[in-house]
């Protein structure tokens, strides 16, 4: 059996804050094969590493780094920026970096190769433009469609065409698939793999479902928020082989 690829969602999220250095050096030592984590562009134009839209009820995108860095600090933590996220990474891991909009593809490109190999990162979105317009201009770049969007503007057009997503994946120009784990039905693995395409299965916390997609060859990434538990299934299950 290949080995499924266990991929820290937010960094080691469930043992320390998510998104934070602390979060991915926790992660790097519990022996990850791979961190995901979000990148935000504020007002002034810094890459940071957060996950939401909103920043105490104001978009990230209004706010300056400085006004976030005190609404965080505030609270007790401290938000990276995507590049000192890099720095903190760069020959110890390889990374899963989610765009969260559009519009600055080719900064984040453009940076995370400056400290990566191609073969070493991979970028993922929501948006089809997204990976689509970095495969356009950067072939050699791995991108993958993320589905599962919680609130879409057309909710039942979207559901199928997550379900059923070959010509969405086809025309954004994706290497591989990103589901959310609930849309694993009607078929969906088996039309991914006559299609070709790497399944990269989010966000799997529960025990008994990361044993059972560890053992599916279909599926090539777990991304959890206990990497911890998933890399001891993982050695339990090679011990067994």
């Amino acid at each position: 059996m290949k080995k499924t690829m266990i991929v820290a969602h937010r960094g080691a999220s469930s043992l320390v804050r998510e998104n934070t250095i602390e979060s991915f050096k926790k992660a790097i030592e519990i022996g990850v094969d791979m961190i995901e984590f979000d990148v935000r562009r504020t007002k002034d134009q810094a890459l940071i590493v957060y996950h939401d839209e909103l920043m105490q009820g104001k978009p990230v995108k209004e706010l300056t780094y400085d006004e976030i860095s005190k609404m965080a600090k505030g609270q007790g933590y401290s938000i990276p920026t995507f590049e000192e996220v890099l720095e903190c990474t760069s020959g110890k891991i390889r990374l899963d970096v989610e765009i969260k909009e559009e519009g600055y593809e080719k900064e984040v490109v453009e940076l995370v190769s400056r400290y990566f190999k191609k073969d070493q990162f991979v970028i993922t979105s929501f948006y089809d433009f997204c990976i689509k317009r970095i495969k356009d201009n950067h072939p050699d770049v791995k991108v993958g469609l993320i589905l599962g969007i919680s609130k879409a503007e057309h909710p039942i057009r979207t559901r199928i065409s997550e379900f059923f997503p070959s010509r969405r994946c086809r025309e954004a120009k994706a290497d591989f698939l990103v589901p959310h784990r609930r849309l694993l039905w009607f078929g969906f693995l088996d039309r991914a793999k006559r299609d070709n395409k790497p399944v990269f299965v989010w966000t799997v916390n529960n025990q008994r479902k990361i044993w059972k997609m560890l053992h599916d060859e279909r599926i090539d990434a777990i991304i959890t928020d206990k990497p911890d538990l998933a890399i001891s299934l993982r050695q339990r299950m090679d011990s067994r082989t």
